[in-house]
């Protein structure tokens, strides 16, 4: 999310917003990188479990994605860019 005004409620919501899209981008590229599939496909309902938030608002920190979830094409150019999530 974005908000460029001086009011300090909606600078608060933005940028609460966008630390937890950020801990969803984080968990998601953790997956991603610890998983060998060149197909993956992940759950709203079990990211939401995994970081203790609901699905409405994973789904609404994910850009691409479906009504349940969103699924992945791993290419080699990908893995290197999510290699330091690696474990």
């Amino acid at each position: 999310m974005d908000y460029r005004g001086a009011d300090p409620k909606k600078q608060r919501k933005v940028a609460e917003h966008n630390a937890m899209a950020q801990r969803v981008a984080d968990h998601l590229n953790t997956l991603i990188a610890n998983d060998p599939a060149p197909m993956q496909q992940y759950l709203w309902h079990g990211i939401a479990r995994d970081l203790g938030l609901t699905t409405d608002k994973v789904e609404s920190a994910v850009m691409y994605g479906g009504h349940n979830g969103i699924t992945i094409g791993v290419t080699d150019e990908g893995r290197r860019a999510v290699a330091r999530y690696k474990k």
